[in-house]
């Protein structure tokens, strides 16, 4: 990165970088001891072996698994010289118009009164990376009251007089290593393909001997300063703030398709004890939103293949939809845009984030014009999503029939696959061992849901739990459940209560992984621990306190 600590007091960096850093100068003396990358090829032609004078070269960097090649830099050889990063991105922060004459895109002229450049036009000005060069140690910045601006202008006074250099260390190749792909390609991370674009435009300028400041070098050296940008700027990123890769992708709490949300208390009342609707000990209520993103390949998987399949399996572009006057079955050819959000995962993901939108999930799903499919809704308590009112047998109502809404698809695609995942449930920070655990799922809809059982073909009722939707959303209801509802037996645990304490609500995917959540609920040491307490109990330091007090 051509950066090095330094112990000095001032430190002009501090406001860019989390550490205490200064510009390298690379001399011929820190570089006598490194080997240059001078090939763009990763393989010799023959033999398939590195290439030796390559990016990923074993006698420059050492051998593949060594620890030597984790550690030896090199450098690429520029033939000119150009800004480093820092100091290229400061100036053109102090003055835009900087940019501009090094791009070759603005014309400008130099102010011997000003000490400054001024832009002008094509008839009395020049441009382009050489006529900045040639000038930009004259020039004397303006100051304002402005902090960030002295900073910035300290920082350019510091270094001007190693702001420039001719060569580029590289990474050593174990940190940034090729790979091969599964197709037997080799595959390379993306700060190889810019130390690539420097090499080649490198070799281009080759020894310039006594011309590396020629305009004739304009281009090449611009080129040659944004591929040197977006080195520093990937490796910057790794490190720069909370939004760092290091921080953000490995000091932070986030999972794949995690969720969190606000915690609520729950009602674990039942009209009838130990029925099917009434949720366990170890459940978690989940809205249906919730669950859709917390599950979302799962998600996305159960939409595309339970029902749409059949709905968009014709291929050409077409699907078969509801006219919605006869609503009888129709092959419409659809747009390209609006087949792909029914047919891909990015579009079906679409669907699933505007499901946010509480006010859209009861609508009737419209394509172009056309029902995406009809429900019945019937007075037993059973259910079918079909395409064509003719499909209706007889003896059947058509009042009970209704055009699908996204609440409907959403739920009656997934209900029967959540039913069978476990999750993890966290409030941070950890306090101890209750403030994650693990827990079943109970999916809800609406506030309050029915029990509705899915038609066969023959609209004939299935008999297995499979096709059992325990929380059908109510048309009569408008209120949906969107928080995280959990046990009163796990707040003590949590150190939470409901004044708007979230948590984090994380599926677990495999099946090895979800055996083991179940084994473990299934056992004792789920709900005793080591020293023959409880691990849940819905004994609060709240309750307690009341219970004294009204007790005396």
């Amino acid at each position: 990165m051509a950066l090095t600590a330094t112990g000095t007091t001032f430190n002009p960096l501090r406001a860019m970088v989390p550490f205490n850093l200064e510009l390298m100068d690379l001399t011929a003396v820190k570089t006598a001891q490194l080997k240059p990358v001078t090939s763009l090829d990763y393989y010799e032609t023959v033999g398939g072996n590195l290439h030796e004078n390559g990016l990923f070269s074993v006698s420059i960097f050492g051998r593949v698994g060594d620890e030597a090649r984790d550690q030896r830099f090199s450098y690429i050889s520029l033939g000119t010289t150009i800004f480093h990063p820092v100091i290229y991105k400061t100036l053109v922060q102090v003055k835009g118009l900087y940019q501009g004459i090094m791009a070759g895109t603005i014309y400008a002229k130099w102010d011997d009164t000003l000490k400054d450049f001024a832009a002008t036009n094509e008839l009395q000005g020049q441009t382009g990376y050489a006529f900045f060069v040639a000038h930009w140690k004259n020039i004397v910045f303006q100051r304002t009251r402005s902090p960030i601006r002295d900073v910035r202008l300290k920082l350019i006074e510091t270094y001007k007089d190693r702001a420039m250099t001719d060569k580029v260390l590289v990474l050593p190749a174990g940190l940034r290593d090729i790979e091969e792909g599964d197709d037997g390609r080799p595959v390379v991370g993306e700060v190889n393909t810019f130390y690539r674009k420097l090499l080649a435009i490198a070799r281009t300028v080759g020894d310039a001997k006594g011309h590396t400041e020629s305009a004739s070098l304009n281009l090449p050296r611009q080129i040659m300063q944004q591929a040197f940008n977006d080195i520093f700027d990937y490796y910057t990123e790794m490190l720069q703030g909370k939004k760092g890769f290091l921080q953000n992708r490995w000091g932070a709490r986030r999972i794949a398709s995690g969720t969190r949300n606000v915690i609520s208390a729950m009602n674990a009342s039942s009209a009838y004890l130990g029925g099917k609707r009434a949720p366990k000990f170890t459940d978690s209520i989940v809205g249906l939103y919730q669950m859709a993103q917390a599950a979302l390949p799962i998600t996305i998987f159960a939409l595309r293949t339970k029902y749409l399949e059949t709905i968009f399996g014709l291929g050409d572009g077409k699907a078969r939809l509801v006219d919605p006057k006869t609503l009888k079955g129709t092959i419409v050819p659809l747009e390209a845009t609006t087949f792909d959000l029914w047919t891909t995962n990015e579009g079906l993901e679409k669907f699933i984030n505007a499901f946010s939108e509480v006010t859209v999930r009861k609508r009737p799903l419209l394509i172009e014009g056309y029902y995406l499919a009809l429900i019945y809704r019937g007075p037993d308590k059973t259910f079918k999503i079909f395409s064509d009112i003719d499909e209706l047998p007889k003896g059947f109502n058509r009042k009970d029939v209704h055009p699908l809404t996204p609440v409907e698809l959403l739920y009656l695609s997934g209900f029967d696959a959540y039913s069978r995942l476990t999750a993890f449930i966290t409030r941070y920070p950890i306090t101890g061992t209750g403030s994650t655990y693990p827990t079943t799922i109970y999916l809800k809809t609406t506030s309050d849901g029915e029990e509705r059982r899915e038609l066969d073909e023959h609209w004939k009722p299935y008999e297995d739990d499979e096709h059992l939707a325990l929380e059908f959303p109510r048309a009569d209801i408008k209120t949906f459940v969107d928080s995280l509802v959990i046990s009163s037996t796990r707040l003590q645990g949590l150190s939470a209560d409901f004044d708007g304490d979230t948590a984090s609500f994380n599926v677990v995917f495999t099946d090895e992984s979800t055996a083991a959540v179940k084994k473990y609920l299934s056992s004792k040491n789920a709900y005793v621990d080591p020293r023959g307490g409880l691990r849940a109990s819905s004994s609060t330091l709240t309750s307690e306190l009341v219970l004294r007090s009204m007790t005396a």
